[in-house]
């Protein structure tokens, strides 16, 4: 008999962005490293891919969930490499450059440089003064939590607050800014002002720093990125992931529970129990919570208090002559205090050319929210004939849609309420006690794609530096 080294187990719950993202890593290291792996993704849900799906219908891309991902995230570049992705990637179209805030009665255009912000009909000049008033506003020292609508209040004032950051902030994670935490959304923001002192000195000092390098300076977020999908849409990236994971990915099988062993960990549910060296949970954190109740009670009362917002997602076509407004762009954000009930709608195939019929026009339109919670308890009919009279409102559509197609996500995006990075925390501390247990996903560390392939990224490293 030779010395066989045993195969390491590893169980993966969730067959999502995240799930898949990381089974795919931890394989294909395994397979550079020369070792081969048991591997098992179990998965809930009858498709996989979790919210980054396509449908195609009628000649229309209706997406699930994210649209797009923006190319300034390394390790999303890289595992596309690593799919031979690369030549199925589709770059969104420059008009997407233009975007709208609808206040005030009227779509209103973003201005994208200072010149044209301070000529714009997009705020007030009383909040245009204000928001120059900002490199004299003192930093904030003394390190307390705060929420997003406290500091864009505090740094850049109550217009900005209301009319920017509030549609923004809706667009991206659905969220109420009086409860997000800046630290847990845009960490660049609290690291710009702690380090430069506010927003502006901060972009003035990459700018500098970016001319002495050669490398293009960003804004508030982080570098300037483009948006991207595939040609088949973003369930294209889940699509391929899924396919070459066939044989270790487990459809309709729900997980109950996990306990641990002497020797590692089982997992099990009403129907099968499995044995596994390392288990990583990709799965929402409030499923997490109750598979982790019989490990850990505390953990799993933290990651349950993640609030996940219900989110609707409405896809109405349109021909071209029913629209009143060329809809040339990437599309329009609603300020809450507009009482539209909408969020925003996406100009879908305006942002990626060919994802409607010739001579029609995709609309995607975002509904509910933290805000909107209520949204869930619409019937179909009801939140169709909502999204239409939101849309004739804000921008003048003139007929009926000739396509509809709506995805109804109950627990829809996680809020990174005040609090949040200590949740987190606490899923990194049992990380660090029960070796082999992983925790990962939208839940966590980023909604976006980009947010879940890194830390798809983080999990993989750290299943084999523990080998």
């Amino acid at each position: 008999m030779g010395n066989e080294v045993a195969k390491k187990r590893v169980i993966v719950v969730g067959g999502g962005i995240a799930g898949l993202s990381t089974a795919w890593l931890i394989r294909d290291m395994a397979r550079k490293r020369g070792e081969e792996i048991e591997l098992t993704i179990l998965e809930a849900k009858a498709v996989p891919g979790g919210a980054t799906r396509t449908d195609h219908r009628e000649g229309y891309a209706c997406e699930w969930g994210p649209n797009g991902f923006l190319d300034n995230e390394p390790t999303t570049l890289e595992l596309i490499e690593l799919l031979g992705l690369k030549n199925d990637l589709v770059k969104a179209d420059e008009s997407s450059s233009n975007r709208y805030i609808y206040h005030g009665g009227a779509m209103r255009k973003v201005p994208m440089k200072p010149p044209q912000f301070l000529v714009s009909d997009i705020l007030p000049l009383t909040s245009k003064l204000r928001m120059a008033m900002e490199p004299f506003i003192a930093a904030k020292r003394n390190g307390h939590e705060e929420t997003v609508d406290s500091f864009g209040r505090r740094r850049l004032g109550d217009g900005f607050a209301t009319y920017m950051l509030d549609p923004m902030v809706s667009g991206i994670f659905a969220g109420n800014t009086k409860e997000l935490s800046l630290e847990a959304v845009f960490p660049k923001m609290v690291s710009m002002e702690r380090e430069y002192g506010g927003l502006f000195k901060a972009m003035i000092a990459k700018k500098k720093e970016a001319k002495k390098t050669g490398k293009v300076s960003g804004g508030p977020s982080g570098p300037s990125a483009t948006l991207h999908t595939f040609k088949k849409g973003m369930g294209q990236l889940t699509g391929s992931l899924a396919a070459d994971l066939i044989d270790e990915l487990y459809l309709d099988t729900p997980v109950q529970s996990i306990e641990k062993t002497e020797n590692g960990f089982i997992v099990t549910n009403h129907q099968n129990r499995w044995e596994a060296d390392a288990v990583v949970l990709a799965c929402p954190s409030y499923v997490a919570a109750q598979i982790i109740w019989n490990l850990d009670k505390s953990v799993s009362e933290s990651i349950a208090s993640i609030h996940h917002a219900p989110v609707d997602v409405v896809c109405h076509g349109h021909r071209k002559e029913d629209l009143g407004h060329d809809l040339n762009g990437f599309g329009v954000l609603i300020p809450r205090n507009e009482h539209i009930r909408s969020l925003g709608t996406l100009w879908s195939d305006s942002i990626f050319p060919g994802q409607a019929p010739e001579n029609h026009k995709l609309l995607r339109t975002i509904v509910g929210g933290a805000h909107d919670p209520e949204v869930a308890r619409l019937s179909e009919a009801e939140l169709n004939n909502q999204v239409f009279q939101d849309h004739r409102r804000v921008m003048g559509i003139k007929d009926l849609p000739v396509f509809k197609q709506q995805f109804r996500h109950p627990h829809g995006i996680a809020q990174y309420n005040i609090g949040h990075l200590s949740r987190v925390a606490k899923t990194e501390k049992l990380e660090d006690e029960l070796s082999g247990l992983f925790f990962t996903g939208a839940s966590y560390r980023g909604v976006s794609v980009n947010g879940c392939v890194k830390d798809a990224f983080r999990v993989a490293n750290s299943f084999w530096d523990q080998q």
